[in-house]
């Protein structure tokens, strides 16, 4: 599975305004497929990845590492499946998902500490294709897009005083795996 976030955060409001972006990367995930009859099913998906970011003072153009940002998607996706019974089944979606973030500071976060990034509930698209290999047995390739816009707050190194700002992270999560049918 590979997440990319497409997105980052600035916290605004301090002299000098710190930039949070995150990086994409590769992560793990598990689905289950239940299907109503032969075109419609519900997708229950959950993944995790482990993002990188980096942190910028836009004043002085300081960066560093920022920390890790875990991220664990879980969606629940209503399917319409065009050729249920090909050998390649394309399919489209729509549901919800749940969000939860996890950031770990890195070591001298360029003024900003003790970053807080709130769970978010959003929307989800999908589309993806199965592809029979005989039996029971075959592949998966999946696309989703997670419009998100959780709340993040952080804590100014050697202060109390806290800012605020909003991380667009929007992932758009691409999987790939073997699909088992019972």
């Amino acid at each position: 599975m590979w997440l990319d976030p497409t997105g980052g955060g600035t916290f605004g409001d301090l002299f000098d305004p710190v930039d949070l972006d995150v990086d994409s990367d590769m992560g793990f995930g598990l689905a289950a497929n239940v299907f109503f009859n032969e075109r419609l099913s519900t997708e229950f998906a959950i993944a995790r990845v482990e993002n990188e970011t980096s942190v910028r003072r836009r004043a002085t153009g300081a960066a560093a590492a920022g920390g890790n940002l875990e991220m664990t998607p879980i969606t629940a996706v209503l399917q319409y499946h065009f050729a249920p019974n090909g050998f390649i089944d394309p399919y489209i979606g729509a549901g919800g998902a749940y969000m939860l973030f996890d950031f770990s500071e890195g070591q001298g976060v360029t003024g900003v500490d003790q970053i807080d990034v709130d769970d978010d509930i959003g929307f989800v698209v999908n589309a993806g294709i199965g592809i029979k290999l005989g039996g029971r047995l075959g592949l998966n390739v999946d696309a989703k897009y997670v419009p998100v816009d959780a709340a993040a707050s952080g804590v100014i190194v050697s202060s109390d005083e806290e800012s605020f700002t909003r991380i667009e992270v929007s992932p758009i999560i691409i999987s790939a795996g073997v699909s088992l049918r019972f």
